[in-house]
């Protein structure tokens, strides 16, 4: 009984949330919908060049001041993502080549999904074993693309006739022993890190 009062509660929480009023800004380069409730303000900006009247990507943000909400799922944030992409559509027009969405650390489930990529892929499992702690680049992007790491995200961005083709990423590490642990692993797995990623983005039409 506790459990179904819980979900209802969620579920509840959820619908008042988004059902919050929706701020817009707009500059000669960025426009931004927001929505603010309970300490927690969720943001996605679209931006283009100051010559042009095509946003040509976009960003999404999440910033919890109170951390009542620190372990986020990007799947959670879905909901929001199109909430507010759907009010954007009525209101500029975009055709996307990336998306900022954070790095993987950021999100729980995203987390996850980046770990378990490294952990079955072959080629990195060979090359980890060679080097050690050594950055390849090049073969991190394409395991997180080949292992669809950003699953709901794509998932939604499909609906919307887009797709992630691939990732530029900055400020590269390893995900800490003690992340590695807080997300069910043991700590001693190697798992490159990128703490900057952009998603590259194609139409599917």
């Amino acid at each position: 009984m506790n459990k179904i009062v819980q979900l209802c509660f969620i579920l509840l929480t959820f619908a008042h949330t988004l059902n919050a009023q929706v701020k817009i800004t707009k500059s000669d380069v960025d426009y931004s919908l927001i929505i603010a409730h309970d300490q927690v303000i969720r943001t996605l900006t679209f931006w283009k060049d100051r010559d042009s009247s095509i946003y040509h990507s976009v960003k999404y943000d999440v910033s919890d001041f109170q951390e009542t909400n620190s372990k986020k799922n990007l799947e959670d944030e879905i909901q929001y993502i199109k909430k507010l992409w759907e009010i954007a559509e009525d209101s500029i027009c975009f055709s996307l080549k990336s998306f900022n969405i954070g790095y993987p650390l950021l999100y729980a489930d995203i987390l996850k999904n980046h770990i378990n990529a490294f952990l079955a892929s072959e080629d990195w499992q060979n090359y980890s074993q060679k080097n050690g702690k050594k950055l390849e680049y090049k073969l991190q992007k394409r395991i997180m693309l080949e292992n669809n790491v950003y699953k709901p995200l794509q998932d939604f961005l499909k609906t919307k006739n887009y797709s992630i083709t691939g990732f530029e990423t900055e400020k590269h590490g390893f995900v800490t022993k003690e992340n590695l642990q807080k997300a069910g692993f043991s700590g001693e797995e190697i798992i490159p890190m990128p703490f900057i990623v952009w998603l590259k983005l194609a139409h599917t039409k």
